[in-house]
């Protein structure tokens, strides 16, 4: 890589990107101007709104029975101790829904008790609050009537009352209890703002690039595309970790701004600043990684897109996501482990929420930074593999979605586009999500088979609307002996190298694995085995290969080279398990069955893989304990047999393959076509 070009093409990017207003309002108006604006315009929001309920008159409403046992008379000589501001009427319950009173009380007897009834309304706010209000004085009515019976009968109220007593004791520190607070907000705003700071950028780099004709004029330059996309990468980053940087100074301010307000204010032992320096400064280096994986992200989704108006609608679900994600700050369960710290996104948001906590793990910390920096590297990868592709640059790219149109104008035996792809494998996201999470708690393991079947029947459904050969895209065809053979082989060696990586992957995160067994045996529970394989193993292996190594890679192995469409094909398999504990394993496995699927031209060895291997899931899951118990196995595995396990996986695994290769499509013109 050239340096003086990556240098000169980095200054030409920053220049266009500055040129865009759009940028520079995102960069400096919005951290700035809007912030301090929102701010002080909801402090002022919160104070007007807590003047006017403290200074408004709520109507008690009561019936004549609540009168008469001194309830009202009671209400009239308390409430001016607290500052209650009310007006009464007297009538029925109707007055409420007339708007003559704000809450209505009402007496009736229960066991032989006075019981009293506060009719209010939940859809309005005065009606809310003149309800809290009554049930404060109510309270201390009950109380005193208490108190008087107890004096009737000589007895001691306190020492029949409050036998024990007990006291909170707060043993955090107040610059942890502010952390816990920060911790909530912070990390949000900050995801939000370095996802602002990197979008604009990302989308003039790319298809305003594209948009005003100069892309063209780029590639035909004597750089390579690494050192193009280099620039535009580090470009957009530059941009984000600046939007990011002003974003903190702004909330910075605004937060010291309202320190200084409340320590004028309260009496308590002052917050050390200085304890949030570690804080500051590693979440300094998470801004600048984190802007590089939303830099590389915002890009990769931008690069498709032939216009600025449609890669806006490209940013439209990252953003959703980012943003959805970057709540997990948010939740009190959610904690920073050896799972969620390899989650993107979410890695980011709860390493900031301990950081501010004053909770410092090296070992996680550093493996957030280093994932993040990863799944960067990644999206340039890929995004230099794009840059290869003029048919993505200048084609239909991502927006060939053949759905959009009208059937009746389609021509028959055609292949669906990338956009199409994007489409279809965003609704099975949904059936999976929504749809199949709901019908495997409501009905188990047939939930899990009309899951399936929901993923057969969108798959052939979207292939049939756009008149897609079946027979072209899925691959329908009898294989070779030697692919099957080939096929079983690989399984073999892909479950052993499987095994392997999940052997050391359980050492580092034995919990996870631990509650992914337990899950999948809940969705079982006493089920007979045949619905167990029918279940896991024989429908899942029809219909996600149709959907994968049928559709999927029947359409990308059109559209990109061999290795590029078997690893996407991978890649996307095992992010579609939503499983981080599983995403690299079903990856490699999904790798070996798409290359078996290219290779000998037909997806019915791949089912029959895909069949095996759960299979042999269901039977380990199933019979775990048992075989534990009656083996005697040891939980340490010398390490000895695990070199070997490795080493027997790669050697069958190549073994199979090279049949495949060799005999299955050697063979495959000559291959007849199932009727």
């Amino acid at each position: 890589m050239n340096r003086r070009i990556l240098i000169s093409l980095y200054k030409k990017e920053i220049l266009d990107i500055l040129r865009d207003k759009k940028t520079i309002l995102m960069m400096i108006v919005v951290p700035l101007i809007l912030y301090p604006l929102l701010f002080f315009g909801a402090m002022y929001l919160t104070s007007s709104l807590i003047n006017s309920d403290t200074q408004r008159s709520y109507i008690i409403g009561y019936d004549e029975y609540s009168e008469t046992d001194g309830v009202i008379s009671f209400f009239r000589e308390k409430a001016p101790d607290h500052d209650y501001k009310l007006a009464y009427y007297k009538g029925d319950v109707s007055g409420l829904e007339e708007g003559l009173a704000d809450v209505f009380i009402s007496r009736s007897s229960l066991e032989g008790k006075p019981s009293y009834e506060i009719a209010y309304k939940a859809s309005e706010t005065s009606s809310q609050t003149a309800a809290g209000i009554a049930e404060k004085l109510l309270t201390e009515y009950r109380e005193k009537l208490r108190s008087e019976e107890f004096k009737k009968l000589g007895l001691d109220e306190s020492e029949f009352m409050d036998p024990i007593s007990f006291e909170y004791k707060d043993m955090s520190s107040n610059e942890e209890n502010a952390g816990y607070l920060l911790g909530y907000i912070v990390p949000f705003l900050m995801i939000t703002s370095i996802l602002m700071g990197a979008l604009y950028p990302a989308i003039d780099a790319t298809a305003g690039e594209k948009e005003r004709g100069t892309l063209e004029t780029l590639l035909t330059l004597p750089v390579r595309n690494m050192e193009l996309i280099g620039a535009k990468f580090a470009a957009t980053s530059t941009v984000a970790v600046a939007a990011a940087v002003l974003n903190m100074i702004s909330m910075s301010l605004m937060g010291a701004y309202f320190y200084s307000t409340v320590s004028a204010a309260a009496d308590s032992e002052p917050i050390r600043l200085i304890s949030y320096l570690p804080a500051v400064l590693i979440m300094l280096l998470c801004v600048v990684v984190f802007a590089m994986f939303a830099s590389a992200v915002c890009l990769s989704a931008c690069i498709f897109a032939k216009s600025f108006k449609e890669a806006q609608n490209y940013t439209t679900p990252v953003m959703l996501v980012f943003m959805i994600c970057g709540m997990a700050g948010m939740i009190p369960s959610l904690e920073l482990n050896g799972t969620t710290a390899l989650i993107p996104v979410v890695n980011i948001a709860l390493l900031i929420s301990s950081l501010f906590k004053l909770h410092f793990e090296i070992s996680l910390i550093a493996l957030v930074l280093l994932s993040n920096v990863a799944y960067s590297l990644l999206a340039i990868v890929l995004m230099t593999r794009v840059f290869s592709s003029e048919q993505i640059l200048f084609g239909d790219g991502a927006g060939g979605m053949k759905l959009l149109e009208g059937r009746k104008n389609m021509k028959p035996g055609q292949i669906p586009g990338i956009g199409d792809c994007v489409l279809l494998l965003s609704l099975l996201l949904l059936i999976i999500l929504f749809a199949g999470s709901l019908l495997i708690v409501r009905f188990g393991s047939w939930g899990l088979i009309a899951e399936q079947f929901l993923i057969f029947f969108a798959t052939s459904f979207y292939a049939w609307y756009i008149k897609a050969d079946p027979k072209k895209l899925f691959m329908i065809r009898r294989p070779r002996l030697a692919a099957v053979i080939g096929g079983v082989i690989a399984w073999i060696g892909s479950y052993l190298i499987v095994q392997v990586m999940g052997y050391a992957i359980e050492q580092l995160f034995p919990e996870a694995f631990a509650s992914q067994q337990n899950e999948l045996v809940s969705i079982w529970g006493d089920d007979p085995m045949w619905l167990l394989i029918l279940s896991s193993a024989l429908i899942p292996a029809i219909c996600e290969e149709w959907a994968f190594r049928g559709f999927l890679l029947g359409s990308l192995k059109n559209r990109y080279k061999k290795h590029t469409a078997i690893i996407l094909c991978g890649l996307i398999f095992g992010l579609f398990h939503l499983s981080p504990m599983q995403i690299l394993l079903v990856s490699v496995f999904g790798v070996v069955m798409a290359v078996v699927a290219y290779e000998s031209g037909s997806i019915f060895p791949t089912m029959l893989m895909h069949f095996l291997n759960n299979l042999s899931a269901v039977l380990i899951s199933k019979y775990r304990d048992v075989l534990i118990e009656k083996y005697d196995w040891a939980e340490d595995v010398p390490l000895y047999a695990v070199f070997i396990m490795a080493a027997l996986g790669l050697l069958f695994t190549a073994l199979g393959l090279m049949l495949v290769i060799k005999k299955g499509r050697a063979h495959q013109d000559k291959a007849d076509c199932i009727e």
